[in-house]
C-alpha cells in the first residue's frame, strides 16, 4: 500500500504550486502545523499519527480559490475526492474527513484526540507565525482588529486538549495579546 502520509504532503506541494499566489502563507502554515504535530505526537503513542499527518497535510486545501464558502466544508470535500483516488481505507478517511471538517473548532467540534490533535496544531501555528499581524495589516479598523484579539482568544483556547501545549504556549499567547492591544489602541 501506498504511502499516504507521504502521498499527501505532495498532494498540497502540488496544490500550493497551482495557488502560490494566493493570500495567505500555507508554504509556511502547513509545514508549521505538521511540525507541531510530529512533536506532540512523541509524548502521545495512543493518537493515530497516520490519521494526523494526512489531516495536516490537506487540512487548508479548501481555502483556494478563495470564496464565500468554508474552507473546512471545501477540503472535507477535496480531501474524500483524493483518499478515494488513491484507495485509502474508508474507516480511515472517515476519521481524516473528520479532523478536516473540525479543525475550526467552529460549527464541528473535533472529538476524537486526532481531530482535538489537528486542531490545536492549527491553532499553535497561528501563534508561532504572523498570521495575527497580517490580519492587522488587512483589516485597518478597530472594529476588525477587536476581531484579531478574538481569533487569538480562540486559537489559545483550541490548545486546551493537550495543556502541556497551552502551558509551553501561554508566554507566546500574553504576548500576542499584549501586542494586539497596543496596537489595536493606535487606531
Amino acid at each position: 500500500m501506498k504511502d499516504m502520509v507521504t502521498l499527501s504532503e505532495k498532494h498540497f506541494y502540488l496544490w500550493l504550486e497551482k495557488h502560490k499566489n494566493g493570500p495567505y502563507n500555507y508554504e509556511f502554515h502547513v509545514p508549521e502545523v505538521a511540525r507541531w504535530a510530529k512533536l506532540i505526537l512523541k509524548n502521545h503513542p495512543e493518537i493515530d499519527a497516520e490519521i494526523v499527518l494526512i489531516s495536516v497535510w490537506l487540512h487548508d486545501m479548501g481555502s483556494y480559490p478563495v470564496t464565500s464558502a468554508d474552507h473546512a466544508v471545501v477540503g472535507e470535500k477535496l480531501a474524500r475526492t483524493f483518499l478515494e483516488k488513491n484507495k485509502y481505507d474508508n474507516k480511515k478517511i472517515s476519521q481524516v474527513l473528520h479532523c478536516i471538517r473540525s479543525h475550526r473548532c467552529k460549527d464541528v467540534i473535533p472529538r476524537s484526540m486526532e481531530a482535538k490533535l489537528v486542531a490545536c496544531c492549527d491553532s499553535a501555528s497561528h501563534l508561532t507565525d504572523y498570521v495575527y499581524i497580517s490580519m492587522l495589516i488587512d483589516s485597518k479598523t478597530k472594529d476588525l482588529s477587536l476581531d484579531v484579539i478574538g481569533k487569538l482568544e480562540r486559537d489559545y483556547a483550541d490548545l486546551s486538549a493537550f495543556p502541556e501545549m497551552k502551558k509551553k504556549l501561554t508566554p507566546l499567547y500574553l504576548t500576542w495579546k499584549k501586542l494586539l492591544s497596543a496596537y489595536q489602541n493606535v487606531f
